[in-house]
């Protein structure tokens, strides 16, 4: 067991006259799978010590695993990569093997020293429950080897063990977002144990969060705790709620895995916490909530467990139970140095840990910095101490070593891959939510490209050599170039971020940010009218808008692609049902685009139109009006009455006359808009028969409702052969229909 990862617990009973049969050998990451191993041979009338349950509160945990392996027939060694690169571990299961006592289990497919499979070991991974719990009592001697077939493989599977015990291998029926694990997790046992526990009532939701400053690894905990705890949940979820949009959207996609909900994202956000109001047994995680404002208005109801992290102390007033995460003890420091770089000494783990002032993010640095250069500590540390220390806020005021380490590292970066060094300087200017890369060799699913797959590999294996990102790539992803090896959503601390764009000239910065500019217009994430199309711009906003904030400082001109992508992340804002967020997208913009490229560029108009349609939903109809009386002018001067463009903005328009109650200037201009739409695109076009729609609305307002009823019934007979009966556009026009009063 690591150190760091002990937990208190009741006072360990003696052992029986027989003595104890098992003890189970294990670090904290595979702690499921070690209670699972516990629980199954004590099922098979076993001794069993373990020290998630054994341990005694206040005793020294090395001297007390000790004394159980010598009290033990047998250790069981829980093997992992977590397991084999635990200094603690190491010398359980080596002691074990010295008096001929261990047996080896395989929980993931990781290598096995020589000397462990030279004596044999068994694999509980990639297998069923009963297949898992057979080899297990196999591997001890408690049950015979099974020496039939299991028979038919078409058949049906084994029915589960009588009795029910969550089985680590298996994920929850539903499985959403979670980051990949960090095989290098190191320590925090009595802060999960903590958060476990406040996580574990029952009857209500279960609201508990992590806070702390950056860097202290709030995020890593949760991803820790999601995947230890995982066993016996039916559902787990993680949401990125940076912002309330993000928010929304996780939720949104999540309604979309229960099958429930419909509409926009905020209601479909709705419909998923009524959906876990209806279950238990599962967890959502909110990760970087901002506020408390932003958790209140998204609580879950029902009974569940709901894990936030913040910055913010404050969301303790939403009912947030919190647990305070602060810096690493000095044996957590040393355990991930070590793991590292395993020479280490207790002098050299000490000299480090001082320097980076046991900052978990500023550990990780040092020790990936150490391992990639294999260079001596005391020389790292005399290029530490010359390295300028760029102070930013209160978050890094106290911890300066994370300047020096963060400096250090893309410094030495830009000296050996020039090329990844532009990269990871353009990833910083863009948000730190998960960056969805590719390579041109595979397929365009609004993912940023990076360049050919040999080149992308080797750019993103530098930059994560050195510990500037992480990425969330499935555990199956390529690790060697070709297909696939650049896929993947890559992360960057926020703190690490604003560091690479502290040490940038003005010069560079500028740079910098025209091929973050570039790299956004590669994404082509689809129609922001689709739905389906949707979970791409969700993942691409905050990166699109973050780039843009970025503008106003540099002078950086835009490039077409991105200011088209800004477009259409704009109109997937507003007809998700995020005004508000489209509104703050499209304000700068449209000032922005109006100096450059000009009041009468089709861009411009075009932000002008999505800004319209905001106010308009954001309760300001005269704004909106303004906004679209002003496009249709400049349209029709450029561009003649009827161009397609046109004929949008005039419908636009009439749009915002009726919502300020001007009914008959709006009926007016629809006809006009009808007409000119039959006459350019067809009456059978969508388009066309959106405007037959909007202008039976208008003239049903009006008290036209025969003239209304006779359009409505034309509009949809033509909508069910073009589009379908079952199309939300017909089933809108055919409500509307049914909802007339009836004829004289």
């Amino acid at each position: 067991m690591s150190v760091g990862d002990q937990t208190a617990g009741h006072t360990t009973p003696p052992p029986p006259a027989g003595g104890v049969d098992f003890f189970v050998s294990y670090t904290g990451a595979d702690e499921g799978w070690a209670t699972w191993v516990a629980e199954v041979l004590e099922a098979a009338g076993q001794v069993v010590r373990i020290q998630v349950w054994d341990s005694p509160a206040g005793e020294n945990f090395v001297v007390w695993i000790s004394e159980q392996m010598d009290a033990a027939a047998r250790t069981v060694a829980v093997c992992s990569p977590a397991y084999f690169v635990s200094h603690w571990c190491t010398q359980e299961w080596t002691g074990a093997l010295a008096g001929r006592k261990l047996t080896p289990l395989r929980v993931a497919d990781c290598a096995i020293p020589t000397v462990l499979g030279m004596i044999g070991y068994r694999d509980l991974h990639g297998v069923d429950e009963p297949t898992a719990r057979r080899r297990l009592l196999e591997a001890v001697g408690l049950a015979a080897p099974n020496r039939v077939s299991a028979g038919f493989p078409g058949g049906v599977p084994g029915q589960a063990p009588a009795v029910e015990v969550p089985f680590p291998g298996r994920l929850p029926a539903v499985w959403g977002s979670v980051p990949a694990r960090n095989l290098l997790f190191t320590g925090r046992g009595p802060l999960l144990t903590d958060l476990h526990d406040r996580l574990a009532g029952g009857g209500r939701v279960a609201v508990a969060g992590l806070q702390g400053m950056g860097g202290v690894g709030k995020t890593q905990l949760a991803v820790e705790y999601a995947w230890r705890y995982a066993a016996g949940l039916d559902l787990v979820w993680w949401v990125d709620a940076e912002t309330p949009t993000g928010l929304e959207t996780g939720l949104a996609e999540l309604a979309g895995v229960l099958g429930v909900g419909e509409g926009d994202v905020p209601a479909r956000a709705r419909a998923a916490l009524v959906a876990l109001g209806r279950r238990q047994d599962w967890l959502l995680v909110y990760d970087n909530i901002p506020d408390p404002q932003t958790l209140a208005g998204l609580l879950p109801p029902g009974s569940g467990r709901l894990l936030v992290t913040s910055r913010d102390p404050a969301v303790r007033r939403v009912g947030v139970e919190l647990v305070e995460v602060g810096e690493f003890t000095r044996p957590e420091t040393a355990a991930l140095l070590r793991r590292h770089v395993p020479t280490l000494t207790d002098t050299e783990v000490r000299r480090v840990a001082e320097a980076v002032g046991d900052l978990p993010l500023a550990v990780e640095q040092a020790g990936a910095y150490l391992a990639d250069t294999t260079m001596p500590v005391g020389v790292y540390l005399t290029e530490l101490a010359a390295t300028p220390a760029v102070l930013l806020d209160d978050d890094t005021l106290h911890h300066p070593g994370l300047t020096r380490t963060v400096t250090l590292a893309a410094d030495r970066l830009a000296a050996l891959h020039p090329q990844a060094a532009r990269l990871l300087d353009q990833l910083a200017f863009l948000a730190p939510d998960p960056i969805p890369l590719t390579s041109t060799s595979l397929p365009d699913d609004g993912a940023l490209v990076v360049g050919e797959a040999q080149a992308a590999y080797g750019m993103l294996a530098a930059i994560r050599r050195l510990a500037l990102a992480t990425t969330g790539t499935d555990p199956d992803t390529p690790t060697s170039p070709g297909p696939g090896a650049a896929a993947g959503r890559w992360r960057i601390h926020r703190l690490v971020q604003a560091l690479l764009r502290a040490r940038l000239t003005p010069t560079q910065t500028a740079s910098a940010v025209s091929g973050a500019l570039d790299l956004l217009a590669t994404a082509h994430p689809g129609d922001p009218d689709n739905p389906g199309d949707w979970p791409a711009y969700a993942t691409l906003t905050p990166h699109a808008t973050t780039a843009a904030g970025h503008l106003a400082q540099t002078g950086v001109a835009e490039p077409d692609g991105f200011r088209e992508l800004l477009a259409d992340t704009g109109w997937y804002l507003l007809r998700a049902g995020q005004a508000g967020a489209a509104r703050t997208l499209a304000t700068p913009t449209r000032q922005r685009w109006t100096t450059h490229p000009g009041p009468d560029h089709p861009d411009t108009l075009g932000i002008t139109l999505l800004l319209a349609g905001a106010l308009a939903d954001l309760g300001d109809p005269a704004g909106a009006r303004a906004l679209a009386e002003d496009t249709l002018a400049r349209r029709r001067r450029i561009l003649g009455d009827d161009h397609p463009d046109t004929l949008t903005s005039a419908h636009n328009l009439a749009m915002r006359l009726a919502e300020v109650g001007e009914l008959s200037a709006a009926c007016a201009l629809g006809e006009t808009v009808v007409d000119g739409r039959r006459r350019t695109l067809g009456a059978d076009h969508p388009d066309t028969l959106d405007s037959a729609h909007n202008l039976a609305v208008d003239l049903a307002d009006a008290g036209q409702v025969e003239q209304a009823r006779t359009l409505l019934v034309d509009t949809a007979a033509r909508l069910t052969r073009v589009l379908g009966q079952d199309h939300p556009s017909t089933q809108q026009t055919m409500r509307v229909l049914a909802g007339l009063p009836a004829g004289d």
